[in-house]
């Protein structure tokens, strides 16, 4: 499969391909310049880029430079075109520049579960779309050989088992052919607005329109000073009623009667249990009063920890001996000497 190429004199064509001296596509590629240096002539050019170069970053592309690339153009079409290197390509393309390229495909993605080759025509439509190509076609798409399968997988992707791939590839992968523009406008371009122009053009039309109409008439406020005015005094507004105190049975809502005791607990006397209650009685208390706690004796108490006479560092936090200094067990402890006296001495 060939790309039909047809140039204009005078053009500049960039040839994006893979070659070495090892590559069964170098002679293919060598004819394909010199024929298209004779269609673009003397004033045209023809350059060579590789496009591992292209793909590594060791190589920067011109900007807005092309009128024409040519990409993967010879067989075995081994090259799979990422993301970055249609991107380059598209920077590299003058405005409404044309590519062309071919590419391998599956037929459809669960068609080889183990291959080089992952893309669908539909995804690698969609990649060029995503780099920024517009138009693009798939002009044809026509099955591999076996002869090329057994290139591709011997001498270009270096497969352990050729021959079975083969087998299973062949009818599989298949060589599209492709063609795309670059948008009219190149990165960073910038361009006007009309619609500002237009909005200006209908706030002028606006204004001659509303020079030339009479002003319409609207309602107008007119408030004169109250100074003068008398002012109603606020308590010849209220009646004597309004004045009177209200009392409780006034303010009650219809149908409430008096508010009940609340029973107390262990109630011995009917309320809790709804009965009438005769207000004589009354609830006789059933708990025990409370015995009022002992109060520790520090002189005499005896420790449980056997710290309590080694002095705070070894205390409990709830020791009553907090603050005192270290003794003798069953010594009773006394402040003497200096610590009978105050600190501060006038």
């Amino acid at each position: 499969m060939t790309l039909a190429l047809n140039f204009e004199l005078g053009q500049a064509v960039l040839l994006v391909s893979r070659a070495s001296a090892e590559a069964q596509n170098l002679d293919a590629l060598q004819q394909l310049r010199e024929t298209l240096a004779v269609q673009v002539g003397s004033s045209g050019k023809v350059d060579f880029e590789q496009v591992d170069r292209i793909e590594s970053g060791a190589v920067s592309l011109a900007s807005a430079h092309y009128d024409y690339v040519v990409a993967n153009p010879a067989e075995p079409w081994a090259v799979e075109h990422s993301g970055r290197v249609l991107a380059s390509l598209l920077l590299a393309l003058k405005p409404s520049g044309s590519l062309a390229m071919h590419e391998l495909v599956l037929d459809s993605t669960d068609s080889i579960t183990e291959s080089p080759i992952t893309r669908t025509k539909d995804d690698l439509a969609q990649q060029l779309r995503f780099a920024g190509f517009v138009d693009s076609q798939i002009t044809s798409c026509e099955p591999v050989s076996e002869s090329t399968l057994r290139v591709l997988g011997e001498s270009c992707w270096n497969l352990s088992d050729a021959s079975a791939f083969v087998a299973r590839a062949n009818g599989h992968i298949l060589v599209a052919a492709v063609t795309a523009k670059k948008p009219a406008y190149n990165v960073g371009a910038a361009a006007a607005l009309s619609f500002g122009k237009k909005a200006k053009a209908k706030n002028t039309n606006d204004a001659h329109v509303a020079a030339s109409q009479p002003a319409q008439k609207v309602w107008m406020i007119n408030v004169e000073s109250d100074d003068d005015a008398e002012i109603e005094d606020q308590d010849d507004l209220l009646e004597a009623e309004d004045l009177a105190r209200p009392d409780i049975a006034a303010l009650a809502r219809p149908g409430d009667s008096a508010p009940r005791k609340k029973a107390c607990k262990n109630c011995t006397c009917g309320l809790a249990s709804g009965e009438v209650v005769d207000e004589s009685l009354a609830c006789k208390p059933t708990d025990k009063p409370k015995k009022p706690k002992k109060p520790v004796d520090v002189v005499n108490v005896k420790s449980s920890c056997g710290s309590c006479s080694l002095g705070d560092a070894f205390r409990c936090s709830s020791c009553p001996y907090l603050g005192m200094p270290a003794f003798k067990p069953g010594e009773k402890v006394t402040l003497g000497g200096s610590m009978l006296h105050d600190d501060f001495m006038p």
